[in-house]
């Protein structure tokens, strides 16, 4: 029964520390950390105790247990300091430690020395009887349990008592794991002097530190907000936690809300009429409609600007954050400023639509890219290189379909075909970088770099030529003729920016890159096909996309010395 009820202890100590590590906090700190470590180090050292075949394995229980008696109660001592604010001395401290360390090293001699225990052996009865002697060095642990104890017990009265600035429900909890680990510190050994009180004391102490921990992550969102706004200075800071108990403030906002200099952390504001009055109204009126979050506070001749906002912990709402900054200049200049408004709105429109305007016809002489492009400054003579693909689109014949036809109908057939075919490149990410006659340049790559721009050209040729035939059914219907083109791809590297004078420039492409590409589309007549891929565009169809073409011919091409193989679909 009594090894059944320290394993129960050890793994009820181990879900609380894992429990704790899932709410662990930054803002923690290290002293109640090292509780949650310990605890299960002393649990499991009374496991092993209640396990001992042996006065070998007896003694090392001893000593794990032990950790737990030197070291485990100075984290608690110092963990109860830090949470009642008030600052041990670094000497002290030093001291301290030095002191727990000498004591645990007289445990370390068990067995060995007279120091700890003057003699101590056993008997197998059923079990493993042990008797033993103290020794010297067992009273000063004795003492040393008792400063702590009685260092902390009379940190948590002072702080109940004089501070202002600490939950008084958190020092309230703190009491309870001290007089609970004092009660089983030393509380007599019960079920037949065989089963020790102390491990179930340090596991109700962990569990009331998991709810201490649970409860100070509140405050220390405050903490971590006051962190971001300057403590002393033109910006105050408030903030409650949900049912309107007061988590802390920076001094400016003390002098502006003097109330809060005598209410109490963790004391409701509905205690104080006058900041009741103040404040609940601006909560009603922000939990109603999260936007109506700005409010004014007068104060003899000055006018203050409070936001209002949630405080929120692990996504969940936990309170509400108040952040008052002067804003007596602004309200002189409010007036003057709505003066100006109606005139500045009407000017605003205005240049608004004349804005619109320019882009609009901007980006109908260039593409939407190159506009976007240009319009952030990119507008200085010069280019960069640039791997990227272009294509040539040409209509076949089209200079004796002009000849037998009006004028205005051509201007109507070419503005509908041009308008298919930009579609189509456009969805492929590529660009109209200008019309030559009935000619298109596209680019693929440019003046965004793009990683498929090989593709992106490849499926657009693919959509212009199925656009091809549903417009010849629409022209066709409307007496007009129909029309073929050849396309022409090719890629490589090309000089892309813009080039012209000062006064007059046009962003485009040069280099042998766009040579090639009018040429190879000038070839797909002498081919009889509409599409013509060069050979680096096709590897990189083939290999990087898995394109599946057909070889036409290696060709020679005006102004290459080698051959390009050619390519279609």
């Amino acid at each position: 029964m009594v090894e059944s009820c320290y394993i129960v202890l050890f793994w009820i100590s181990i879900v609380f520390t894992v429990l704790y590590v899932y709410m662990w906090h930054k803002h923690f700190n290290v002293n109640l950390s090292l509780i949650f470590v310990f605890v299960p180090l002393a649990a499991f050292g009374y496991v092993f105790k209640s396990q001992a075949v042996v006065l070998e394995e007896y003694i090392l229980a001893q000593k794990i247990i032990y950790l737990g008696g030197c070291f485990l109660l100075l984290f608690i001592t110092w963990n109860v300091f830090e949470m009642c604010k008030i600052r041990i001395p670094k000497w002290i401290k030093l001291l301290l430690v030095c002191a727990s360390m000498v004591v645990y090293l007289s445990v370390m001699t068990i067995g060995e020395s007279p120091l700890f225990y003057k003699e101590i052996s056993a008997v197998w009865r059923d079990g493993l009887i042990v008797s033993k002697t103290y020794g010297p060095w067992h009273s000063v642990f004795y003492v040393l349990v008792m400063v702590y104890f009685i260092s902390s017990f009379t940190a948590i009265i002072y702080s109940f008592i004089k501070k202002k600035d600490v939950p008084r429900i958190s020092v309230t909890m703190l009491f309870i794991p001290e007089l609970v680990t004092v009660v089983f510190f030393f509380g007599e050994k019960i079920v037949g002097n065989k089963m020790e009180l102390a491990p179930f004391g340090y596991v109700i102490a962990q569990f009331v530190y998991l709810l201490i921990a649970h409860r100070t992550s509140m405050y220390d969102i405050s903490d971590t907000s006051i962190e971001s706004i300057v403590e002393t200075g033109d910006t105050g800071f408030i903030s409650l936690d949900s049912k309107m108990r007061y988590l802390g403030s920076n001094r400016t906002a003390v002098d502006i809300f003097e109330g809060f200099e005598n209410l109490r952390i963790d004391q409701s504001i509905k205690s104080d009429a006058s900041l009741a009055g103040i404040f609940l109204p601006w909560i009603d009126a922000f939990s109603t409609d999260e936007n109506n979050d700005k409010f004014y506070y007068k104060k003899g001749e000055r006018i203050y600007l409070v936001d209002v906002n949630y405080l929120f912990d692990a996504g969940k709402k936990r309170g509400f954050q108040f952040v008052i900054s002067d804003d007596t200049q602004n309200q002189k200049y409010i007036e003057v400023i709505n003066r100006y408004n109606a005139d500045l709105e009407r000017d605003v429109e205005k240049k608004t639509k004349e804005i619109i305007q320019i882009n609009d016809i901007f980006g109908k002489n260039v593409s939407p890219q190159i506009r976007d492009y240009l319009l952030k400054g990119n507008i200085h003579l010069g280019g960069e290189k640039l791997f990227a693909t272009v294509m040539f689109c040409d209509i076949r014949g089209f200079t004796t379909l002009s000849e037998n036809m009006p004028s205005e109908k051509v201007v109507r057939l070419l503005n509908e075909y041009f308008t298919g075919l930009e579609k189509c490149i456009a969805r492929h990410n590529g660009v109209i970088n200008k019309y030559i006659g009935d000619a298109v340049m596209a680019l693929f790559g440019v003046p965004i770099p793009s990683e498929r721009h090989e593709l992106d050209a490849f499926l657009a040729a693919k959509d212009m030529k199925s656009a091809l035939v549903e417009m010849n059914k629409s022209f066709a219907a409307e007496g007009l003729p129909a029309l073929r083109f050849g396309i022409g791809l090719h890629s490589g590297t090309l000089l892309a920016g813009n080039i012209g004078a000062e006064t007059r420039m046009e962003y485009t492409v040069i280099g042998d890159t766009v040579n090639t590409a009018s040429r190879i589309e000038g070839l797909c007549k002498n081919y009889k096909t509409d599409l013509l891929v060069s050979e680096t565009t096709a590897e990189a169809l083939m290999k990087k996309h898995g394109v599946n073409l057909n070889f036409v011919d290696n060709s020679d091409i005006r102004g290459r010395v080698e051959k390009v193989g050619l390519w279609t679909d």
